[in-house]
């Protein structure tokens, strides 16, 4: 059985533990957080030891790896301490908050084994839509469409789950868009150029909250994503992103509620039969997601998101995407440093 740590018990911390719970072939035998009561409640309800300092706990409880759940600014040190002392690491996303940063975590990681905690391509409708998309039954794909309105900029308070998101810049693209760059990649593959425009659409965050992005995308195809957290969405409560998958032979389109339909070329369309499971975090993906980083770490295999790779992808068209909003140009991935 691996051994583990989380450092970070706040929002999504919290949703990582309850995924690690369910996962077997794992014990997280401490948890970290600067916060000593909030440190003490979760070890105790995940019966684990509690934590002020994550040195002393990587030192003391000598983990097989170190899950990272805190905020970006953070990553890089705590990954840097993690590796020197012979720890595999887990990251959330972003890696860094900018791409220097980015670079030297990734680096510092060179001995040891980093995987890039990116659950939305886990998410069981994107899961599903690969399967479909490599089936062939919409033939070779040209366009990834994705589209998310959030109000929760609206609300009073804004952000409640995550005021600081408030206070972030950047926002939007590096926090959230983030997600669906990567899933772009997933469905049509590897990132060429970007084109990207952001706007502050509520007035109460620093930061962008509302980005439109375009990428250009291998074999010619192309990616467009809309998201934004100033606009309600049109269903209550939505469980997904709205995507439509565009290929010569038809299409697939996923809707808010995690319908997907297929429909192929100038044939009616039929909404395709999958199981959503109900636990956890938007369809089990972070369970999916952690469950994948500790196969491969058993296996030897490839992590599903590396941390090279998710840099030289990823973390690249979010950095180029920022330059590109500010001088209103397309970007090319290879051109940009």
């Amino acid at each position: 059985m691996l051994k583990g740590i989380t450092v970070g018990c706040g929002y999504f911390g919290n949703i990582q533990l309850e995924a690690w719970d369910r996962i077997g072939e794992v014990n997280i035998s401490g948890v970290v957080d600067k916060d000593e009561e909030r440190a003490e409640k979760v070890a105790e309800k995940y019966d684990c030891s509690p934590y002020l300092d994550y040195k002393d706990a990587v030192e003391v409880e000598s983990p097989d790896f170190v899950d990272i759940a805190t905020r970006p600014d953070s990553h890089l040190e705590i990954a840097r301490f993690s590796a020197s002392a012979g720890c595999d690491v887990l990251c959330q996303k972003p890696i860094a908050p900018n791409w220097k940063d980015s670079k030297k975590l990734v680096k510092a990681c060179e001995d040891v084994r980093l995987m890039i905690n990116e659950n939305w391509r886990w998410q069981p409708w994107y899961q599903k839509i690969r399967e479909l998309i490599d089936s062939g039954v919409i033939g070779e794909i040209h366009t990834v469409t994705i589209l998310r309105h959030e109000d929760d900029a609206l609300r009073d308070p804004p952000f409640p789950d995550q005021p600081y998101f408030l206070e972030m810049e950047p926002f939007l693209l590096i926090e959230s868009v983030i997600h669906q760059i990567d899933v772009t990649r997933f469905l049509g593959g590897s990132i060429r150029e970007v084109f990207c425009d952001t706007r502050r659409v509520s007035g109460v965050t620093e930061g962008e909250d509302s980005v439109t992005v375009h990428l250009k995308l291998e074999g010619g195809k192309r990616g467009m994503i809309y998201s934004t957290r100033a606009s309600e969405p049109d269903v209550e409560d939505p469980l997904c992103d709205y995507a439509r998958i565009e290929g010569m032979a038809g299409f697939i389109r996923l809707e808010r509620d995690g319908t997907i339909t297929v429909k192929s070329l100038f044939e009616s369309d039929y909404e395709v039969d999958y199981e959503v499971p109900k636990r956890g975090y938007r369809g089990a993906s972070c369970e999916m997601a952690q469950k994948s980083f500790v196969n491969s770490i058993i296996s030897g295999d490839r992590f599903e998101t590396p941390g090279e790779n998710y840099l030289d992808q990823v973390m690249k068209t979010v950095f180029a995407g920022y330059e590109s909003s500010k001088q209103r140009k397309a970007i090319r991935l290879e051109k940009w440093e």
